[in-house]
């Protein structure tokens, strides 16, 4: 999401495998109740394969792309606003207006759309990463870290009380309140005959104005969350982002051996720990063990992950940068806002009740063959789209919004 001058065709490329790698997350998030993202023993596992397609997202997906469009998007920051001063522009207050305005369509995307949206949170996580764009490299890789650490921290506090209050609810005497406390919480992790899940169900099948009203309704309520359990992550990948584009990685200024090398690395560092959460999680089959992994203790994980996901990327764009397929990738990156918005329509539009009302009809195997699926129509309409046109409808829009030209 950057504008059209200054542009580094390797940044596209990575930017479209970002777009890419978050639908698969989606898939999840928009075609399963909330329980499904973390508990693999709810709604949407029913044998082998989809153990399976949770162990894959859980290693390789969730969250990984996530902080990997955060970085793109914070080295896109610097590039809009270095191309606004060449343009005898402030590029500070160019780079404010764009997120003003991306945070309207985040708004209009949470409320009329979906509410998993990334939009609001990245525009208003870009407000505040502005304040570093003048630091140098060193000192936003301690901003990254720093604020990953209080991401972390946070989710710790939330996640680790619920294992001391299930002791206490088992322990023998307990009181009813702490009893019904744990039986509430436990509920909502999607167990069996969790009400929880019914409710989503019931609700996700129905009509678009009951989605509609339910989604206003608990819109401070997201905000709060996102202020919460958002904002200081993609803050910090924001930050690592500027870092890296100041460093040359990802400029692609890098040479190809030195993108392996940071590949074959980071890889293992984050592969062989999420590994063991995943066993943790499968052995003991305990979804309580699985919110605490995927939304905890995993999270310091998807940075060595994201940067091997941004350096395999990166080296295949460098070395390939005539091939067809790499073309096409760069293409979805270009279109990167407009794809986003497409998914949500059409995922929603399938799974929800006022659509084709597959919500929760679908295992997470199927859902992730549906997510590749997905990748072959973004790819195709992509470079179509880019044949006749520079920029996608929603880049077009934005764009108009924020300088009055196309």
């Amino acid at each position: 999401m950057t504008d059209d001058s200054n542009r580094i065709d390797a940044l596209d490329f990575l930017r479209g495998i970002a777009v890419m790698g978050i639908l698969l997350a989606n898939m999840v998030a928009i075609g399963l109740p909330s329980a499904a993202q973390l508990n693999p023993f709810t709604l949407g596992t029913d044998g082998p394969l989809d153990l399976a397609a949770w162990v894959f997202n859980l290693l390789l997906v969730d969250g990984k792309f996530r902080a990997l469009f955060a970085m793109m998007f914070g080295a896109s920051m610097l590039l809009v606003m270095e191309s606004a001063e060449l343009d005898g522009r402030d590029g500070l207050a160019a780079h404010r207006k764009r997120m003003i305005w991306l945070a309207v369509f985040g708004v209009v995307h949470h409320l009329l759309i979906w509410s998993g949206d990334i939009l609001l949170p990245l525009a208003l996580a870009g407000l505040v990463a502005s304040s570093l764009a003048g630091r140098d490299t060193l000192t936003l890789v301690k901003w990254a870290l720093g604020l990953l650490a209080l991401q972390w921290a946070i989710d710790l506090v939330t996640i680790l009380p619920p294992f001391s209050l299930r002791s206490a609810a088992l322990a023998p005497g307990a009181s009813a309140d702490i009893v019904a406390r744990w039986q509430a919480l436990s509920d909502s992790f999607g167990g069996a005959g969790s009400h929880a899940v019914a409710a989503d169900v019931a609700l996700h099948r129905s009509g678009y104005g009951a989605i509609l009203s339910a989604r206003a309704s608990l819109f401070g309520a997201d905000l709060i969350n996102m202020v919460r359990f958002v904002l200081p992550e993609l803050l910090a990948f924001m930050a690592l982002g500027m870092a890296m584009l100041k460093g040359g990685f990802l400029s692609a200024q890098w040479l190809g051996e030195q993108y392996r090398a940071t590949w074959r690395r980071a890889y293992p560092v984050g592969l062989l720990p999420m590994a063991g959460l995943a066993a943790w999680v499968l052995i003991s089959g305990d979804p309580l063990a699985a919110e605490a992994a995927g939304f905890g203790w995993s999270l310091p994980l998807r940075l060595p992950l994201a940067v091997a996901h941004a350096a395999l990327a990166l080296g295949l764009a460098i070395r390939f940068p005539d091939n067809a397929l790499v073309g096409a990738v760069r293409a979805v990156g270009r279109l990167a806002l407009s794809n986003y918005l497409l998914c949500s329509l059409v995922a929603t539009t399938m799974f929800y009740g006022y659509g084709a009302g597959l919500f929760g009809r679908l295992d997470r195997a199927a859902l992730l063959l549906c997510g590749f699926g997905g990748w072959a129509i973004m790819l195709l309409w992509s470079v179509l789209w880019r044949r006749y046109w520079r920029q996608g409808p929603a880049e077009w829009l934005w764009r108009r919004l924020v300088r009055g030209k196309a």
